[in-house]
């Protein structure tokens, strides 16, 4: 491993939901986007597209209180850059609605078809991200992605659609863990009513404990191959701990989850580099996180 950098995508949370914004202006994204291609990131993915009244564009049928365009200057910047783009859905919420499908469904047709008519003949737009994420099968999960990734294939068939679902294990629900076994029992249940036009898959690994994370993705792997799912890993950047706060996670637990995850992942993509592994990071300790990564993956000085 050593001597080549192993993530070679991340996603942009650009809603700033989860961590606070960096407020960056256009001229410091195409610099991270450079930051991005120096350790060998070729793809970004947006992790949503619209989320309640805020959009990436500024869209005509959508309420949006945002009016630049990070989509559109996101895309010019990559197509430069030769870098691939995946662009995440819209939600309404975090739960959309208590898993109302028919209404996230509706919504998304709108989004689709929009992003569509922008920005479809964009050569860096290669997917569409579902940012509906989930552990087992609750919220109507299986109606939400099978009508989602439905919508996106009659949009674009060309155009790839992934997910990111995350583990049940004592890292996410201490009462009521899942094994590796059972994992991939609920999973397959799921794949088996909506994974006709999911074309890659990608676990979050820091919901998985570190010593048991092949056996995890050994299971998800195996799964994938079964229906026909490219199977990446989503190699979380921050630490999940009892402070419910997020920071860079320390190196030595990021090497340690690379050399369970790589041999089983077509792809590590990340959650993620502007914050968490950035030189030009918000938080010091990532900028010290990419150093190291650099001093070990690419054999540079610190």
């Amino acid at each position: 491993m050593n001597g080549q950098f192993p993530i070679t995508g991340t996603f942009i949370d650009e809603i700033t939901y989860d961590i606070p914004t960096s407020n960056w202006s256009y001229e410091q994204w195409e610099e991270d986007l450079d930051n991005m291609k120096d350790v060998g990131i070729d793809t970004v993915i947006f992790i949503r597209g619209g989320y309640k009244d805020k959009l990436i564009y500024p869209s005509l049928h959508f309420d949006n209180i945002y009016k630049n365009d990070l989509l559109g200057f996101i895309l010019k910047a990559a197509e430069k850059r030769g870098m691939n783009v995946f662009v995440g859905l819209y939600t309404t919420d975090l739960n959309w609605q208590n898993g109302n499908a028919a209404a996230e469904i509706d919504k998304n047709r709108f989004f689709v078809k929009e992003v569509m008519e922008r920005y479809g003949d964009s050569s860096a737009f290669v997917g569409w991200y579902i940012p509906h994420e989930v552990d087992v099968d609750r919220l109507n999960i299986t109606q939400v992605m099978s009508g989602l990734s439905a919508i996106c294939k009659e949009a674009a068939p060309e155009k790839s659609v992934l997910i990111s679902p995350f583990f049940r294990t004592v890292e996410t629900d201490p009462r009521n863990p899942m094994t590796p076994e059972q994992v991939y029992d609920e999973w397959d249940s799921i794949f088996s009513r909506c994974a006709e036009n999911i074309d890659i898959c990608a676990f979050q690994d820091g919901t998985a404990p570190v010593l048991q994370l092949d056996k995890y993705l050994s299971k998800i792997k195996e799964l994938c191959d079964k229906y026909n799912i490219h199977h990446w890993v989503n190699t979380e950047l921050f630490e999940r701990d009892p402070r419910r706060v997020y920071y860079p996670i320390p190196f030595e637990q990021l090497r340690a989850k690379l050399e369970k995850s790589m041999p089983l992942a077509e792809k590590a993509i990340c959650f993620e580099f502007s914050h968490f592994l950035s030189p030009q990071s918000i938080y010091p300790s990532a900028r010290g996180l990419n150093r190291l990564y650099k001093a070990y993956y690419g054999k540079r000085e610190i």
